[in-house]
């Protein structure tokens, strides 16, 4: 009965799965993108859907899902920095309708 109440309350607590994206600049060598990747994926339920890589070659946008009751957006978008790279949160998933 105890294990069936605790499967219970942590299921209650499941948010749905968000998206959002997350540029990054600082990407100054071909192992950058692949060091941010394994950074922002430091905070528990990230996976990485998609980079696109800015034309300059040095920036370019991360497009991540995550569980928002597992994981803060603002701990996910501040994990780059600790290797050097400024990263901004472009859009949550909130007003995209998906």
């Amino acid at each position: 009965m105890t294990l069936a109440v605790l499967f219970l309350a942590t299921g209650a607590t499941h948010a749905e799965e968000r998206k959002a994206r997350i540029e990054v600049t600082g990407l100054w060598c071909p192992s950058c993108s692949y060091i941010v990747g394994e950074a922002l994926q430091k905070s528990e339920s990230v996976a990485i859907l998609n980079f696109q890589e800015h034309e300059d070659g040095r920036s370019g946008v991360y497009t991540i899902t995550f569980d928002d009751a597992v994981t803060d957006l603002g701990e996910i978008a501040a994990q780059p920095a600790a290797y050097g790279y400024t990263a901004v949160l472009l859009d949550d998933g909130t007003n995209s309708g998906s």
